[in-house]
C-alpha cells in the first residue's frame, strides 16, 4: 500500500503549490507517485502545465496527475444505486442532487484505494481543513443519524423516528453497507503510516485558526505530522518597504514553532508561486519528505498502562475545549467543531470518569 500524505490548511494559494512541489520531490526521488486535488482541474493543470482530468495521468517520468469532480462521482454512484432505493428517493436522477461539502474527498478516497497499489506515494490536495474536517467526521454524522432515525448501530439514548422494523430490508442492509464502507474510507488516511501536512498561511489570522484545526485534525484520528509555512517573503528583502512584514511573518513562524515543538515547521518559499516545473521541483526539495518519518496515532486507549481514552490535540488554547458524556460516546467540541468519540470499551458503562489535560493530551480515565 502506497504511504498517503494529505495536504489542508489555511485557505489560499499555498496548499496546491505545497502538495504538487511535494509531488514533484517525491517522483524526482524515485518513488511512483500520484497527485490528486479536490480543487478545480484548472489550477492543477495550470501549476504543471498539461490539462488535467479526471483519470490519471502521466505529468513526467513517475507522476501521475488528477482531479476529482465530486458532481459526476456523486451522480454516477447515485444513478448506480437508484433501483434499490425506496420511493420517492428512487425517482431522483443524480444530476439532481446537491453536493455535499465532504463529496470531494470521499470520491478520492475511493479512487485512493483504487489506485494506490500501483503507486509508492499518494499525495492529497485536500484543500482548507475546514473541508478536511467535515469529510473525516462523515462517518460519525452517518452513525449519528442511521441510530437516531433508524435504530441502526446499537441502542440510542432516544427513540429512533423511523424504527428499522418498519423499513424495507435491502433499505437497512444497504444503510449497513454505508456506515462500513465510510469507517474503512477513514481508515485508509487514519492507518499506520498516513500523514497529513498543515499548510499555514504566515498571518495572524492563519495562526489563530490553525490553534483550533490542527488539534481538530488530530481528533478524528488523522495525524499532522509536519506544518509548512508558506508561500513566504524572502528573508531580508531587497525592498526596505517590505522590511516590516518580513518580521511580522518571522514572529509568527516563531509562534508557530513554539506552539508545536514537536512538528517540524519547514518554508514554503514565495519562488515557488513563479510558476514551472523548476520551481516546484526545488520548493519541494527544499521542504524536504513529510513521509519520511512515521506519525504517532492522535488517538489511543491507553495511558501509563492504565484504561483510557487518550487525544493528542497540539496547540489548543485553553477555553476552547468542551466534552460531554453521551451514553457509550464522549462528544468533544473544539472551538466550531465536534466529534463523537467511541468511549474504549473498558471504560464503557462506567458513570465515575474523568478528564484532564496532560500537555497537548486529553485523557479520560476512570476516576480513583
Amino acid at each position: 500500500m502506497a504511504k498517503i500524505v494529505v495536504y489542508t490548511g489555511s485557505p489560499g494559494a499555498g496548499i496546491p503549490l505545497a502538495a504538487t512541489a511535494e509531488a514533484l520531490r517525491a517522483a524526482d526521488s524515485g518513488l511512483r507517485t500520484l497527485l490528486i486535488t479536490l480543487g478545480p482541474a484548472a489550477g492543477l493543470s495550470a501549476l504543471l502545465g498539461v490539462t488535467i482530468g479526471e483519470s490519471a495521468r502521466n505529468v513526467v517520468q513517475r507522476l501521475d496527475a488528477m482531479a476529482i469532480d465530486a458532481s459526476s462521482e456523486l451522480a454516477a454512484a447515485w444513478d448506480q444505486a437508484r433501483s434499490s432505493l425506496p420511493l420517492p428517493f428512487a425517482t431522483i436522477a443524480g444530476d439532481e442532487l446537491p453536493q455535499p461539502p465532504s463529496a470531494g474527498a470521499t470520491f478520492a478516497l475511493l479512487r485512493v484505494r483504487e489506485l494506490a497499489p500501483r503507486y509508492e506515494r499518494v499525495i492529497i490536495d485536500a484543500g482548507p481543513h475546514d473541508t478536511l474536517i467535515q469529510a473525516l467526521g462523515m462517518p460519525d454524522t452517518l452513525r449519528w443519524l442511521s441510530s437516531v432515525l433508524v435504530g441502526l448501530d446499537g441502542p440510542s439514548t432516544r427513540s429512533s423516528l423511523l424504527p428499522g422494523l418498519l423499513l424495507p430490508q435491502e433499505f437497512t442492509d444497504n444503510l449497513r453497507r454505508v456506515l462500513s464502507e465510510a469507517e474503512h474510507l477513514r481508515a485508509i488516511l487514519a492507518a499506520p503510516g498516513g500523514v497529513s501536512c498543515y499548510v499555514l498561511r504566515p498571518d495572524a489570522t492563519a495562526l489563530a485558526e490553525a490553534r483550533l484545526a490542527v488539534p481538530a485534525i488530530q481528533l478524528h484520528g488523522l495525524a499532522v505530522g509536519t506544518l509548512v509555512a508558506g508561500p513566504l517573503l524572502p528573508l531580508n528583502p531587497t525592498d526596505a518597504r517590505l522590511a516590516p512584514l518580513e518580521r511580522l511573518q518571522a514572529a509568527l513562524l516563531d509562534e508557530a514553532t513554539a506552539l508545536w515543538p514537536a512538528r517540524p515547521l519547514v518554508r514554503l518559499e514565495g519562488e515557488a508561486t513563479t510558476g514551472g516545473y523548476a520551481p516546484l521541483l526545488a520548493a519541494g526539495h527544499a521542504m524536504g519528505d513529510p513521509g519520511a518519518t512515521p506519525a504517532t496515532s492522535p488517538i489511543c486507549n491507553e495511558y501509563h498502562s492504565e484504561a483510557a481514552l487518550v487525544l493528542d490535540l497540539p496547540g489548543l488554547p485553553h477555553g476552547t475545549l468542551h466534552l460531554t458524556l453521551s451514553g457509550d460516546e464522549l462528544i468533544v467540541r473544539i472551538g466550531p467543531y465536534r466529534r463523537y468519540v467511541p468511549v474504549p470499551p473498558r471504560l464503557r458503562g462506567i458513570k465515575s470518569i474523568r478528564a484532564t489535560r496532560e500537555g497537548d493530551l486529553l485523557v479520560v480515565r476512570r476516576r480513583t
